[in-house]
């Protein structure tokens, strides 16, 4: 299977790439961030459990006021995992690879999995509006 992966990237290259005026979880990756270290892993939650990665919730503010909280990945252990990686170390099984068949089968999976999850989502809204649409206009017929 021939799939173009991109080159790891080092930690310390990824935090001096940080842009100024963004804040970021001090001695943590968030997960872009660890994807660019990790270009052929494919199922990063797994990886991170397999090998010990430490993580945290970090919460941040949106700009509505709405308050998201995702994971960010210790810094040191992401590096240790890079290496291992390299080197072949790594507890990084076939199925959670980019370059590997059962890997791109899965990874295909969960994105039509999301897809499908988002669909449902964006109709759940829609009929929701169309409901208080419909409720408007009965209100506005009884009120004649």
């Amino acid at each position: 299977m021939t799939q173009d992966i991109p080159a790891p990237v080092p930690v310390a290259e990824l935090i001096a790439q940080r842009e100024k005026w963004r804040t970021y979880p001090d001695g943590y990756l968030r997960r872009d961030e660890l994807v660019r270290a990790w270009p052929v892993v494919a199922d990063i939650e797994a990886v991170v459990k397999a090998n010990g990665v430490r993580t945290v919730t970090e919460s941040v503010s949106g700009t509505w006021g709405r308050t998201y909280h995702p994971t960010v990945f210790h810094a040191g252990d992401a590096q240790r995992v890079a290496g291992a990686i390299a080197d072949g170390t790594a507890v990084l099984q076939p199925l959670w690879r980019r370059d590997t068949e059962e890997g791109s089968e899965a990874l295909r999976q969960r994105i039509e999995k999301l897809g499908r999850k988002d669909m449902l989502e964006a109709l759940y809204v829609i009929a929701v509006a169309l409901v208080l649409v419909a409720g408007l206009g009965v209100l506005i017929l009884l009120s004649e």
